[in-house]
């Protein structure tokens, strides 16, 4: 913090400083100032609490202060420096209904049971043209011709290396679809790397704009085509870095608890992983995406895929979308991963084999069921959860029921009227 002073900034060529936070529909946003107010806003700025979602009118103040850990200057505007911010209350308190903190909290707890959480997101999304169309026509992992926005792609990779102050992108390539990209983030802190999806999808959409592109994250833009899916690799570790999901012959009974506390939750869990009603046109089966809640080593139509055995076995959940908060979502799977742990919740059995083919028959032997088939059911079982009450907090959690049932009401009437693409399209195009 020492060498942020206006001085500081006069050095690095940066003339204004952008406080960002993300709200509880997890959407970025942002305050700007000259850095000769530094020295009064050092300390955090006010915010309308109300205006941005967080709370009643009536209780409308808030404070956006600064975390100095995250200061990192803008690739398209060396102009800016930006800090992410947790949102206070008056009384210098964490406001309860901020993702951020949230986050942090959960993972404080974890960490005092001995728990350290890292992660791996694979981000997917689509180029689009001006007409909303896939901006080209290349297929998985192809390169040029095909590939036509290799270059913009690596654009974005590059302004993640230099935005990310913890971190850095893993693998980029063209996905299934036409136009459609993904890249994984290397393993990290999930905090860090919370705030690294944050900034990875403003850098994809600014990078989009200037090469004349949308880019979209929207789960399933295209009914003929892939969708795009927000994979979390989850990794649990002890304070000295030494896998606990993993032992010398196989996987812990810590990782197969962890698997059984989420396909416990995995129904409420969803509507904080896939909030909106696009989410689940992707959930569908023989489309690549997990439909039922299964595990399996190396199994890709599972839900919860284990990768690995020995020190380098981890947890990979497939179900999840962009739409969702990424700070709501990291929190809820790690609680109901641990929830598994301390009540020691039994997984279903593993399986090897498509769960897409299997006969009714054959899931009900295994323990195997559907999840939420649209937001409705999703929403009704975060409704019903005691568990997802505690997590969030009664504010919260009074606050995202509501945003859902009137996300699921203005569905409703839009698919009365014949206009629903054209209605998900407005509502979950920049999600």
């Amino acid at each position: 913090m020492e060498n942020f002073n206006v001085e500081y900034f006069k050095e690095n060529g940066i003339q204004f400083i952008q406080f960002q936070f993300t709200t509880i529909s997890g959407e970025l946003k942002e305050v700007e100032f000259p850095i000769e107010n530094w020295e009064s806003m050092k300390d955090g700025t006010g915010v309308d609490g109300s205006s941005l979602g967080f709370l009643s009118t009536e209780q409308s103040d808030m404070r956006a202060i600064p975390d100095y850990e995250t200061f990192s200057i803008l690739p398209w505007d060396s102009r800016v420096g930006r800090f992410i911010c947790n949102l206070y209350n008056n009384n210098n308190q964490p406001y309860p209904t901020d993702p951020r903190s949230i986050l942090i909290k959960d993972l404080k707890e974890a960490e005092k049971k001995g728990y350290y959480f890292k992660v791996r997101p694979e981000l997917e999304w689509y180029f689009l043209d001006d007409d909303l169309e896939p901006a080209d026509e290349g297929s998985y992992m192809c390169t040029v011709p095909e590939d036509e926005l290799h270059l913009v792609r690596r654009e974005i990779a590059s302004s993640m290396i230099t935005m990310f102050t913890h971190g850095t992108p893993h693998t980029i390539h063209h996905e299934v679809g036409p136009a459609q990209q993904e890249i994984e983030l290397a393993k990290e802190y999930a905090l860090y790397q919370a705030d690294n999806v944050q900034t990875a999808k403003v850098i994809t959409k600014q990078v989009a704009l200037e090469h004349d592109l949308v880019s979209t994250f929207m789960p399933k833009p295209f009914q003929e085509e892939a969708g795009s899916g927000l994979h979390i690799h989850i990794y649990m570790e002890d304070k000295e870095g030494n896998n606990l999901f993993a032992k010398e012959d196989g996987i812990s009974d810590e990782l197969k608890y962890f698997i059984g506390g989420i396909i416990h939750h995995a129904d409420s869990l969803s509507a904080l992983l896939n909030p909106s009603t696009n989410s689940y046109k992707r959930l569908v089966p023989n489309h690549e995406a997990p439909v039922y809640k299964s595990w399996g080593i190396g199994n890709r139509t599972a839900l919860i895929r284990v990768p690995g055995y020995e020190n380098k076995a981890h947890l990979e959940y497939r179900a999840g979308d962009a739409s969702m908060n990424i700070y709501l979502g990291m929190a809820a799977l790690f609680a109901a991963g641990l929830d598994g742990i301390e009540k020691k919740i039994k997984p279903n059995e593993p399986t090897l084999a498509n769960v897409d083919h299997m006969s009714l028959a054959e899931r009900d032997k295994l323990g195997i069921t559907r999840l939420p088939v649209d937001f409705n059911a999703a929403v009704e079982a975060f409704r019903v959860s005691s568990f997802m009450k505690t997590l969030c907090g009664e504010s919260l959690f009074n606050i995202l029921l509501e945003k859902y049932n009137l996300i699921l009401e203005s569905h409703r009437v839009a698919q009365r009227g014949d206009y629903e693409h054209e209605w998900e399209l407005e509502q979950f195009l920049n999600c």
